[in-house]
Order: structure tokens, then sequence, then C-alpha cells
């Protein structure tokens, strides 16, 4: 990458619970020593970052570099997209990002280095390349604008989980965090009854604990849904695990960490471009890279090759 390319920075002082702020002079003064000319601006508020990056782009923007974790790489992913609109801003233009999230889940699915100068070093001198994205269709009446997601769409109790996590004061990172959502939830949780369709003709109905959309392979704070998820194959695993009690999905939670939870005769695994999910007149929640957000029925189209990336 050249110096004549426009970076600018999008940073999230609020990631990993406030201390990307306190952190942000020794951040910026790294940046200075790959890139002698970029900009940067805070965000505010939820969502500003895919406003912020709309304008970036439509300005010229070659590179744009996020600070935060997961849920500032979805804000600035959805930025790449024209609002309503099925077409990327700029398909030329790349998206970078500097891991300081408390998960940070689709970086770790990549295996890419955490550290600051190493994770700069690689948007430096990498060369880009084209990942898939999702998009999810809300079908209901009063359906929200379409969303995109880069990792792992979700519905089912990892949604709950999120949905609650919102509400609670952060005071253990990632992993934790999630883990002791997923326990809290469990007491009290009812799996719905879903119907599912996929473009490969396979229509599904039951209860189901998960439904994990897979882009990438790690959501929850480091659970390995899909192992052999690839963000650059064209389509989705969907990760689909039979209702269980209380009990059953503790001894199992382990191999959410191992990468083995396709091994277990209670999980699906399939593969399809687009999906359809319904329910029976119940609320379902979903989340999409760890950020909480509409409701079913919906649909999720993987699109190929449509996000540029320096990671």
């Amino acid at each position: 990458m050249t110096e004549t390319c426009r970076v600018h920075l999008v940073v999230n002082p609020f990631s990993a619970r406030g201390r990307t702020a306190e952190r942000w002079k020794t951040i910026r003064e790294a940046v200075r020593q790959y890139y002698r000319e970029f900009k940067y601006v805070f965000t505010e508020r939820p969502l500003q970052a895919t406003e912020i990056v709309r304008e970036l782009l439509r300005d010229g923007f070659d590179l744009i570099i996020g600070v935060g974790g997961d849920g500032t790489l979805n804000e600035i992913a959805n930025g790449f997209f024209a609002e309503n609109q099925h077409c990327a801003i700029n398909g030329d233009a790349s998206l970078g990002m500097i891991p300081s999230g408390t998960g940070s889940d689709f970086i770790r699915g990549l295996k890419i280095p955490r550290d600051l100068r190493a994770s700069l070093q690689r948007i430096k001198t990498a060369l880009p390349r084209r990942i898939d994205a999702g998009r999810i269709e809300y079908l209901g009446a009063d359906a929200p604008a379409p969303r995109y997601f880069v990792n792992v769409a979700d519905f089912g109790i990892g949604a709950e989980v999120v949905r609650r996590l919102t509400n609670v004061p952060v005071r253990k990172p990632g992993r934790w965090t999630y883990y002791s959502g997923l326990l809290s939830t469990i007491r009290n949780y009812s799996s719905p009854c879903i119907r599912i369709e996929t473009d490969e003709g396979v229509r599904l109905e039951g209860r189901f604990l998960i439904g994990a959309v897979a882009n990438g392979s790690v959501f929850g704070g480091g659970m390995i849904i899909a192992p052999d998820a690839r963000a650059d194959d064209g389509c989705f695993d969907l990760v689909l695990v039979d209702d269980m009690k209380p009990l059953a999905i503790i001894r199992r939670s382990l191999s959410l960490y191992t990468g083995t939870i396709q091994k277990r005769p209670e999980v699906r695994v399939l593969r399809a471009r687009s999906i359809e999910v319904h329910t029976n007149n119940e609320t379902v929640g979903l989340e999409f890279d760890g950020e909480p957000g509409g409701t079913l029925p919906a649909r999720f189209e993987c699109l190929p090759a449509c996000l540029n990336i320096r990671l």
C-alpha cells in the first residue's frame, strides 16, 4: 500500500470496557509509525460508525481502519454498503482492524494476532483479499432495514445471552463474560420451535437450542461454533443444536471451546447460500457479530467476495 492511500481510523472509545480510550495515545503513536498521514474520529453512540464510514467512502478514503471489537467491525462493515441498496459504495476500498474489544471473535477465527504492532504490520503489508458477508432481511410487517454481518448471526439461546449481557456491567473479559451469561440464561430458557428452508431445498422444523449462521468460525468470546466455516467460500455453515436440558448444555459446552462441537450427535451442519427462518408465533431474537437486533422471521443471504479486507 502506497503512502498516497487515504487512511481513516474509526475508533470506538467505549470498546474493551473503555480501555480503548485510555490507550488511544499509544495506539495513535503506533499508527504514525506505519502511516505518515491519517485521520481519525471517535464514535459517540451505537450505529454511528456505519454513518461515518459511508461518508468517508463517498469522500474518497481508500482504507478504513477500525479500532474496537466485533461490534465495531460490524458497524464499519455495514458502512461499506449503500443504505437500503444491495451494493458496495466503493468496491476497491479496504477494511482493516486493530483489535481492541472484549471478544474480537472474527479476528480470533482468522488466527490474527491481537498485538497492536502486529495487527498494524499486517494491515500495512498484507495484500487486500475479498471475503464474503452475510445480509439479513427481516420478513416481518414492521421489519427494520437490512443488516450485514461478517462473522456469525445467531437465533436461539446465543441471541438471548447477548441481549442479557447488554444490560449487565461487564466485569471480566470475553470468554468468561459470555459463558457466565450462558449459565444464567439456561436456567429459564425454552428453545423455540423453528422452521428452516435453504436454497439447497432442505426443510427442517424442530426445537433448536442454537441456530448459528456462520461466515466465520468463532463467536461468544472464543466458542468455536463452526470449525469448518470459511469467510471466502461463498456460503454459510448453518449450525443447528437440538434442544437439551440445562445439565446437558453444561456438559456439552466444553466441545464449543475445543472445536469438536460438530462431533456431537445433537448437532447438525448444513451448507447454504441463503436461509429462511420462521417461528410458530414465538418472539425469537437475533444477534449478529455479538450485537442484538431484530427478530425472526428473517432471510440470511451470503454475498460472495463483497468486502476487501487487510487483515
